[in-house]
């Protein structure tokens, strides 16, 4: 999924992470406590924006969709901000005790893909993984890892750079590699454990093209 989404994802979380990282490099530089809060709270929401609409595009995928703009995905995935925000709280303090990385690392996909609250999203989310915890807990923990090596690996041949430049693009573009390959994970484990019998994605098409990220209307044939 990484692989045929590689382009899209990137450019659909640079869009975010560049102006997270930005506000990161104006924190570097700053000799306020306030510009590194507002860059973690942004970090925060930027980070479950993206998540959000990650899922987004895959589930049009999966479903058939015709695939929507960059500004329909991040304003779905607005809409249920709330929702998310108080699921990522919970979900951090679960994570204090291991096991509630695994019941509950469906909830994100639960909440962009059958719209429940997030308190339907645990309760499901723990129905779906409780009989497999360990096996899920396992790829959560794998996906993690994989997703901040990518991160790291991106960001190594700037290590020698400094200055709030090297900070801002070494941030965008490491971020922007990495979180999808995390989001999918989750989003494929989700389609595996709800609709085993379908493929995640459908074939690719032979001579179908995407419609333009920038694009408001699809292109004419």
């Amino acid at each position: 999924m990484y692989r045929r989404l590689w382009l899209r994802s990137i450019v659909v979380a640079g869009v975010v992470f560049a102006v997270v990282s930005l506000a990161q490099a104006l924190a570097e530089r700053s000799k306020s406590q306030w510009p590194g809060i507002v860059a973690l709270l942004l970090s925060f929401i930027g980070g479950l924006l993206v998540q959000g609409a990650l899922v987004l595009v895959v589930a049009d995928l999966h479903d058939g969709r015709e695939p929507g703009t960059m500004s329909e995905y991040y304003n779905r995935t607005r809409d249920k901000l709330g929702t998310l925000t108080g699921a990522s709280i919970l979900y951090g303090l679960g994570a204090l005790v291991i096991v509630p990385i695994a019941l509950w690392s469906l909830a994100v996909p639960l909440v962009m893909i059958e719209g429940l609250s997030r308190r339907e999203a645990f309760r499901r989310s723990s129905l779906l993984t409780r009989d497999r915890i360990w096996r899920v807990l396992f790829l959560v923990l794998i996906s993690l890892t994989i997703g901040t090596l990518i991160g790291l690996a991106v960001e190594f041949p700037f290590s020698s750079f400094h200055g709030f430049v090297a900070v801002w693009l070494t941030g965008t573009l490491g971020s922007a590699i990495a979180a999808p390959y995390e989001a999918h994970v989750l989003t494929v484990l989700y389609y595996r454990l709800t609709a085993p019998e379908r493929p995640v994605l459908p074939p690719e098409p032979g001579s179908k093209r995407w419609r333009s990220i920038w694009d408001d209307e699809p292109p004419a044939s």
